[in-house]
């Protein structure tokens, strides 16, 4: 039958169930796989996201954690470097004093030394001012002279000398 508008109902009926069971059919099988493969998928990237932020935050704590390592490394190098500068310092001083204190001794020894040889050489010029008055003493023993001849001796002896 044939209306006014030319719609067969028939048709229409027809058309209604085929989508209808059509609709059914893409619900169970099409639609809900669908909408499920989406929904994992909508976890996947939210989880991806999670775990982006939480890399993220990872990233900012270890970089803070390499800065304070870096300060602290700097610091005890500083520390150590005046360390060693001190004890360079220290052992620059106690070389110092050392040498001092041998320079000090060397001196002493060279002038017990020096006084030690002008002893002996006082000694040795004492020796032969002693030989020398022995020598006088025995010439003007074994000569009889007047007091012009022993006058001339005298002067002639201080000549010698």
């Amino acid at each position: 039958m044939e209306g006014g508008l030319g719609i067969d109902p028939r048709i229409l009926i027809g058309n209604i169930a085929t989508f209808i069971v059509l609709a059914v059919i893409l619900k169970k099988y099409a639609y809900r796989p669908f909408l499920a493969i989406l929904e994992k998928r909508r976890k996947e990237i939210a989880s991806g996201v999670a775990k982006a932020e939480e890399a993220e935050k990872s990233l900012v704590k270890i970089r803070a954690l390499g800065e304070e390592v870096k300060s602290a490394g700097e610091k005890r190098a500083k520390e150590l470097i005046a360390e060693a500068q001190t004890k360079a310092q220290s052992h620059a001083a106690a070389i110092l004093a050392d040498a001092e204190e041998e320079k000090k001794r060397i001196v002493e020894n060279a002038r017990a030394a020096a006084e030690k040889e002008r002893g002996r050489e006082r000694e040795r010029l004492s020796r032969e001012a002693l030989d020398l008055a022995m020598a006088v003493s025995e010439k003007f023993l074994a000569q009889k002279l007047t007091k012009d001849q022993d006058r001339k001796l005298i002067e002639k002896l201080a000549a010698e000398l």
